[in-house]
């Protein structure tokens, strides 16, 4: 399972990325925005390498015959551990210190990736984790026949 820390920063992160429908700009959120924050000074920083979206809606039985409840979760289990702006890559003590003491988890599966981090920030490993990042959100609403009860009708 990992470390409090680390769900807490992607619990962070997730609710201020941009919602899926929005692929494009929403996986360059991700990209752009490490787990520490914004405005982190760390030499290594950790990303979302790769995010898992699923959706479901289902009958909301609070709400009457047309309520639903829309849920998304985001499953992670690959993040990028960078080295900022350097093109080696970072010392084995490095790595284990700063997953201990930033994130209170151990070193995980690593794998040294080819490609610089996005727009050439720095040297990246992929680390697999062993119980993925998950979040989740629901969103209640009622459906309608034509539309949904949120929308507002158009003049003609």
């Amino acid at each position: 399972m990992p470390s409090q820390v680390l769900a807490d920063a992607y619990e962070a992160l997730l609710t201020r990325a941009p919602a899926p429908l929005f692929a494009r700009a929403r996986r360059l959120y991700l990209d752009k925005y490490c787990l520490e924050g914004r405005d982190t000074e760390s030499p290594l920083r950790l990303f979302v390498a790769r995010e898992q979206l699923h959706e479901q809606v289902q009958p909301d039985q609070d709400a009457g015959p047309n309520g639903r409840i829309a849920t998304l979760t985001s499953e992670t289990r690959e993040l990028a551990l960078v080295h900022w702006q350097q093109d080696s890559p970072p010392d084995s003590d490095l790595i284990e210190m700063y997953l201990n003491n930033q994130w209170q988890c151990q070193p995980m599966l690593m794998m040294p990736s080819e490609q610089r981090w996005f727009r050439n920030s720095g040297y990246q490993m992929r680390l697999t984790l062993s119980d993925p990042l998950i979040w989740i959100r629901n969103t209640r609403y009622q459906e309608t026949e034509n539309q949904s009860i949120n929308e507002k009708p158009t003049k003609s």
